[in-house]
């Protein structure tokens, strides 16, 4: 019932966000610690998570899995991929998830995205972490819960990925859609090259993804984000594409332009990895 109720709570009722649904505070979060349907998925690596974590969280390190391949044939074997890992941890399309590092990071935001293509839209990041679940002074565990396999039946969401096709027909295109870049402003301008090429798709605009977190770790309120975005020329009634290096990053900037109510946000996995190293794409560096 608890996570029912989750589903439907009040537009803006956290941080002035008008689509909250996608991230959970660490009270909100205790409240459902031992909810039936909800997990917890701690995304650190176990040598971490296995000096403290919240009580029956799993630990699935997700920076692990990589992915360059953005083809069809690749997207189906990522997919297949994604399903079993998760169903291997007793996660299907039903669960309530939620996940958290440190801080409101992008492996746990990966997690919320991996979800919401699979088909599960009831997934959340933890804002804050566990930094903020410790300083609560909130339950803590060193124990690894007992995991049951399941199956996960996706059901891929084709609107919240993009792929190395569809940016490049964008960029070739000229099109109204925005390309957002969330690298560092050296790996954006081509200082730093950690493909083949270096630089940027053309046209991207860049707003490195760590300017959505307060120096606790925690997301900004909705207002400032607004005003972060707004000026790099992001509408929320616009197409929207984010990338980076391996789609991580990415994912972050996704989760947090859904939270601001943006309606059409695609996350490019195969990132600067398939684009920066591919024959065909095109590259700028101012």
């Amino acid at each position: 019932m608890q996570s029912e109720q989750m589903r439907h709570r009040p537009v803006s009722s956290y941080k002035g966000f008008p689509n909250p649904s996608k991230v959970i505070s660490v009270e909100e979060a205790a409240e459902v610690l031992e909810a039936r349907n909800t997990a917890f998925v701690d995304t650190r690596n176990y040598w971490k998570y296995v000096t403290g974590h919240i009580p029956g969280a799993i630990n699935l390190e997700l920076y692990a899995f990589h992915w360059v391949d953005t083809s069809s044939e690749g997207l189906r074997a990522f997919t297949r991929q994604m399903t079993d890992l998760f169903g291997s941890f007793g996660i299907d399309n039903r669960k309530r998830v939620i996940f958290y590092e440190n801080n409101s990071g992008y492996d746990a935001a990966r997690g919320v995205w991996l979800m919401d293509y699979l088909g599960n839209k009831n997934a959340a990041i933890l804002d804050g972490g566990l930094k903020l679940w410790k300083r609560k002074k909130l339950p803590m565990s060193t124990a690894d819960p007992r995991i049951r396999p399941t199956r996960f039946r996706p059901s891929p969401d084709m609107g919240e990925i993009a792929t190395l096709d569809s940016l490049l027909t964008v960029v070739k295109a000229k099109s109204d859609k925005r390309v957002l870049d969330t690298r560092s402003r050296g790996e954006y301008i081509g200082q730093f090259r950690r493909a083949l090429k270096g630089g940027h798709v053309p046209r991207a605009v860049n707003v490195e993804w760590s300017r959505a977190l307060r120096r606790d770790g925690s997301l900004k309120d909705a207002p400032t984000l607004e005003r972060i975005y707004a000026r790099r020329g992001l509408a929320r009634d616009g197409e929207v594409i984010t990338y980076c290096q391996s789609g991580y990053r990415a994912a972050h900037s996704w989760l947090v332009l859904k939270l601001l109510g943006y309606r059409m946000v695609r996350n490019y996995i195969g990132s600067w990895y398939e684009w920066g190293s591919h024959q065909r794409t095109p590259v700028a560096k101012r």
